[in-house]
């Protein structure tokens, strides 16, 4: 029987953390982030912390503009993060999922603050600006809980199979209509892709000539000689 007054000695051999954990977390950030954090100023909207009346297109826009960046370099960090969890004291994919859900709870509390602002009508009360880290921090915790998913544990998922995720609504559509609908719905896309960037980078109107603008500012007589 073993001597209860001996410390005890972890057998456990030190892992190496599963491989391309910050890559992981980019792909996975580039497709969940900015949507996530979209969401949660449409959910502030609804409680009144900031303008109900922006359409959820353009709040898309905004967070993307504003908070993509940050957004997606932090899930590729706690991508990392999640990863070496994994192989820790506790370690396994649970731990990665808490670790990283409790992080990217901190890090998306002040990613919704900053894709709040461009939006308008902040609360000019405490309890408004209450609520938004609250939400960010739930908008986080469902982040956090994806990425920890895809970059932690003892059987990671490979760089394709994270690559495929954004691939597999375009599988399902595949399967559920017709490859003629399938067109239509690729072309109407398109056009409304391409009416949303021209209406964000659409120049200012272009000022009339000079010689035009004098034709316009002399008298009617003056034009008839």
């Amino acid at each position: 029987m073993p001597d209860s007054t001996q410390p005890l000695v972890s057998t456990r051999l030190p892992t190496a953390p599963p491989r391309w954990g910050f890559f992981k977390g980019l792909l996975t950030g580039s497709v969940i982030e900015v949507p996530a954090l979209a969401v949660g100023v449409w959910l502030l909207g609804r409680l009144g912390a900031t303008d109900p009346s922006v359409d959820f297109m353009r709040i898309i826009r905004l967070t993307a503009v504003f908070a993509g960046i940050a957004a997606v370099l932090t899930a590729a960090g706690i991508g990392r993060r999640a990863a070496w969890a994994s192989v820790d004291a506790i370690g396994g994919r649970k731990h990665a999922i808490v670790v990283a859900a409790r992080t990217h709870a901190a890090a998306s509390a002040a990613l919704l603050i900053i894709a709040t602002i461009p939006n308008g009508h902040l609360p000019d009360h405490a309890r408004g600006w209450i609520v938004i880290p609250i939400v960010g921090a739930l908008v986080g915790a469902a982040c956090g809980v994806v990425v920890g998913a895809v970059c932690g544990g003892a059987a990671p998922l490979r760089i394709a199979d994270v690559v495929a995720i954004a691939r597999t609504p375009g599988h399902a559509l595949s399967q559920l209509l017709d490859p003629k609908d399938l067109v239509k719905l690729g072309t109407r896309m398109r056009s409304k892709t391409k009416q949303m960037f021209q209406g964000m980078f659409d120049p200012a109107e272009k000022r009339p000539d000079d010689d035009q603008a004098d034709k316009t500012d002399k008298p009617d007589h003056e034009n008839r000689d």
